[in-house]
């Protein structure tokens, strides 16, 4: 794996990130800002940081206390290009190192495919009402988010998936007439695809969803063009090995920071 794949890989996650949000250009980062939900994580943050001397650095947290100034908390995406010096100030200014995610790129075709399943495109209120659902039942098991997350955390992290959905895409997986899976994927500009968000009820599992919503997902991106299709496991997961045995192949590490602001309750 190459370091263009890599760096093709954080672009998108950070296109990603950005759909549906106020963007703003600071100084040696990128802000995203979200005013209307303001302890949804990955809609009030910083990424792309490019700061390594003391006085750069500095000035991040200057410009998310600015610009994040409606949010109790500092939230910084980082990845392979983020500079050591940014990284070891985060850790000694007590920002908290959330699980690693293992950016895993597809080599090849799909080992497997799974069985025929019935996906519904997440579109109208009905079907976003039931996605709601899905990951209320997604949060309160907490293996993707480590932690039990309140209503409107989970109801304003649904608010984001909507206003992203012109470009990102949400999918439900259909079993017996409910919905039991959700799932979407993404053609990022520069030609990467990918595919993000699984999860699959606990009384759905083993019966090969997440592998058929992956192909199908895979579909899709590959008749949209995408030259390389990617997707992120959580090293403290199982499903990382489902992935590696389908074909995906670790590219890259990447992670979040968090903090209270200072002063806040």
């Amino acid at each position: 794996m190459t370091t263009d794949l890599a760096r093709s890989i954080a672009e998108a996650y950070r296109w990603q990130r950005r759909l549906g949000h106020r963007q703003i250009a600071a100084s040696h980062c990128q802000i995203v800002a979200d005013p209307a939900h303001p302890n949804v994580w990955d809609s009030n943050h910083a990424d792309n940081v490019t700061a390594q001397t003391p006085a750069e650095i500095d000035s991040v947290f200057a410009a998310m206390d600015r610009h994040l100034a409606h949010t109790p908390w500092r939230v910084i995406h980082t990845d392979c290009f983020t500079p050591d010096g940014f990284l070891a100030r985060l850790a000694l200014d007590d920002f908290e190192a959330r699980p690693v995610t293992i950016q895993m790129a597809l080599d090849g075709d799909l080992a497997e495919r799974g069985p025929e399943i019935e996906l519904r495109h997440v579109a109208g209120d009905a079907d976003w009402d039931a996605l709601l659902r899905l990951v209320l039942a997604d949060h309160a098991e907490g293996r993707r988010t480590n932690q039990d997350l309140p209503f409107d955390i989970s109801a304003g992290m649904v608010a984001g998936y909507r206003a992203k959905s012109d470009a990102y895409h949400f999918h439900m997986a259909i079993q017996d007439g409910r919905p039991v899976a959700y799932g979407a994927h993404a053609a990022a500009p520069n030609g990467a695809g990918m595919i993000e968000d699984l999860f699959t009820l606990q009384s759905a599992r083993r019966g090969g969803i997440a592998t058929a919503m992956i192909a199908a997902f895979s579909d899709r991106l590959r008749a949209a063009g995408c030259h390389t299709i990617f997707l992120g496991a959580l090293a403290t997961e199982h499903p990382k090995h489902l992935y590696a045995r389908l074909g995906f192949r670790p590219v890259t590490l990447a992670r979040a920071w968090v903090r209270r602001a200072r002063g806040a309750s």
